[in-house]
């Protein structure tokens, strides 16, 4: 009984605890723009107008929360030198955790987007 509990321990809080993995599809110019600041990338949801841009890459993130996710997200754009970040779309996942008799939702947050760079 004792392994039952340690292993039903081990994975709550392996599910707690969680990371931020990430997926980076680029094309081939992805090299060509210099870093820029986090805090300088403009995020734009789907359907909102944006300057006349060229495409960098997707990024799809994954987070413990949504704000926590769209940081992610403008820094791994900001590494590849985006200016903005356009069709930005969260989506949440949950699953529920039954630990003894207790259901505990846990949640992730994924969030998408295209990073690109403004042409002048």
């Amino acid at each position: 009984m004792p392994t039952v509990k340690w292993l039903l321990l081990v994975s709550f809080v392996l599910c707690i605890v969680g990371c931020t993995p990430f997926h980076m599809t680029l094309t081939n110019d992805e090299m060509s723009s210099p870093a820029t600041s986090p805090e300088k990338v403009q995020v734009f949801f789907q359907g909102e107008n944006i300057p006349h841009a060229k495409e960098l890459g997707s990024i799809v993130v994954s987070g413990n929360s949504e704000k926590e996710g769209v940081q992610f997200l403008k820094e791994q754009a900001a590494k590849i030198g985006a200016d903005a970040v356009t069709n930005l779309e969260v989506r949440i996942q949950t699953q529920t955790l039954f630990i003894l008799i207790i259901p505990i939702p846990v949640h992730s947050y994924f969030v998408s987007g295209t990073a690109v760079k403004y042409i002048n």
